[in-house]
């Protein structure tokens, strides 16, 4: 997670941003159920929200599970090479780390392209 501790999700304009890109993915994919439950926005309290609702989601219903990574743009070869780059870590705690990266992606795009 060292990685985008860089990015500042401690501003609550982009935190909020970030919130709701996250919770349209969830629900577009059918999803809304899993949506996280976060303790604060400091990165370790996302990351951690984020991997409890997809470990949840990946064990309870897995096409759902499947059509959230499809609707968040994660592809199975991504996560494969990431968890062979940390074979220490958890898979969904990998896969956690990647849904936040893409949805911060996301929103930091669309920042930049609505000015």
């Amino acid at each position: 997670m060292q990685e985008i501790s860089l990015i500042e999700l401690n501003k609550p304009e982009l935190f909020e941003k970030f919130r709701q890109q996250l919770y349209k993915d969830f629900e577009m994919s059918g999803c809304e159920y899993y949506n996280p439950v976060f303790s604060g926005n400091s990165l370790d309290a996302i990351h951690e929200a984020v991997t409890k609702s997809v470990s949840r989601l990946n064990q309870e219903n897995n096409l759902q599970y499947y059509a959230l990574l499809y609707r968040i743009d994660l592809s199975e070869a991504q996560i494969h090479k990431r968890a062979g780059e940390l074979p220490e870590t958890p898979l969904m705690s990998v896969v956690a780390e990647l849904i936040i990266k893409r949805i911060l992606q996301k929103v930091i795009l669309k920042q930049l392209y609505s000015k």
